[in-house]
């Protein structure tokens, strides 16, 4: 029987911590024998950690400490609820996604959003603001290169609710 996790940010937080140590541990063993790590098989981690779309067969420490400074970065913001991630590779489809509430049919629910790129070379945010609309969306200019950082999406944020 598959084993149903938690989707929400502290409790993939928490198994995400747990799996970097682990992952840590397994770099030192492969170092002192002079062999290389390659990280965990997604199939082992993808249900617990809350990925639901891979473009490489093994999640490496590296992505696992980019998915936790995401976490911790969104629970600053209070985006707590529902997180999921889609592990991309140069090219391909990525993002990490954290939500102010929880799932309740284990699928993203509707509202405010957190997003974060999640593949090589790429260091983006965007947000789903309370009024429903994307932060990119409220773009008037047809650049499409609507790239944030952190600090645009709470400055967006602290502007929003000033104004409402």
């Amino acid at each position: 029987m598959k084993k149903q996790f938690s989707c929400n940010r502290a409790d993939v937080l928490e198994r995400l911590e747990k799996r970097i140590e682990e992952g840590k541990r397994q770099q030192a063993i492969a170092k002192r024998y002079w062999s290389r790590w390659a990280g965990f098989p997604m199939d082992d981690v993808y249900a617990e950690l809350s990925i639901f779309d891979w473009w490489v067969d093994n999640l490496s420490v590296t992505k696992m400490k980019q998915m936790r400074d995401f976490l911790i970065a969104a629970g600053k913001l209070g985006y707590n609820g529902y997180v999921c991630f889609k592990v991309g590779a140069t090219y391909c489809s990525h993002g990490m996604w954290a939500h102010k509430a929880e799932s309740t049919d284990g699928y993203s629910p509707d509202g405010e959003c957190l997003y974060h790129s999640f593949r090589p070379g790429d260091n983006y945010w965007d947000c789903l603001l309370p009024d429903g609309v994307w932060m990119h969306q409220k773009e008037t200019d047809d650049s499409h290169d609507h790239e944030y950082s952190l600090r645009e999406v709470k400055d967006a944020l602290l502007a929003y609710y000033a104004n409402n």
